[in-house]
């Protein structure tokens, strides 16, 4: 999924994830569709906005 040089950048990722799957959850009032997307957003957000991974020579 990822290469040596980048990881998921959770920090990042999952907040937004969190707030827009939850809002549109409540939004249609139902919290188990908030959760999943909450997870679902916020893994892919995760891994769209990878972090550079620091290595020994940098």
């Amino acid at each position: 999924m990822t290469n040596s040089k980048s990881a998921p950048n959770w920090t990042v990722g999952m907040w937004p994830g969190i707030a827009i799957g939850m809002g549109l959850g409540v939004t249609l009032h139902n919290l188990l569709l908030g959760i999943s997307l909450s997870l679902c957003l916020g893994v892919a957000l995760s891994c769209a906005l990878v972090a550079k991974r620091q290595t020994a020579e940098e």
